[in-house]
This record gives C-alpha cells, structure tokens and sequence, in this order.
C-alpha cells in the first residue's frame, strides 16, 4: 500500500534524524571523550577518529534493539493499521521534538 502522497514526512523525517544523531553523536563524544583529551591523554585528532569509530558501532550494534523497544513496547502499532498515515506523523513529531531537545 504505497502512501506516495505522504512522502513528505518520510524527508522531513530523514532529515530530523541525521539531526537527531549529529546532536546525540555529540553529546555522547562530548561526555566520552572530553576528559581524555583535556587530560592529554588522546589528541584532539585520536578523540575523532575513536569516537567515529565507536560511536558508529554503538549504532549498528544497538539500534535494532532501540528500534524494536519503539515498535512492540512503546507505542503499538497495531492501533494504526487503518491510518498509518497517523504513525508516519506520530514519529515524524517525536523526531522533530528529539532533534530540537538535543540540538
């Protein structure tokens, strides 16, 4: 069931999740990282290479689990099956509302 009519939230959502996950991404090296490089121990260069490293990951490795966490504890899905055009909206807004918290 195409929704092309719809593609709109499904851009605006893209483009608030890679706002999302630069606002994340740093504020987690920010916190991971910060100590290491003011104490000298890693240079600036070594801290962004290990973060990038680490940081990406954390993401492939974790973000199934987070994704499923969403999708069967959170929010059920179910209730939308006659307008899934009302989820589409719902996660555009809760991803609008995260990229603007963090950033």
């Amino acid at each position: 069931m195409p929704l092309h009519q719809y593609d709109y939230i499904f851009a605006l959502g893209l483009i608030f999740a890679f706002a999302d996950s630069y606002g994340i991404g740093a504020n987690d090296v920010a916190n991971s990282f910060a100590t290491s490089v003011g104490s000298r121990s890693l240079t600036l260069g070594q801290a962004v290479i290990l973060a990038t490293v680490m940081e990406f990951v954390g993401a492939v490795g974790a973000g199934g689990r987070v994704t499923s966490t969403i999708r069967n504890n959170i929010i059920d899905i179910n209730l939308f099956k006659n307008d899934p055009a009302m989820l589409m909206l719902a996660m555009l807004c809760a991803l609008v509302a995260s990229s603007l918290w963090v950033l």
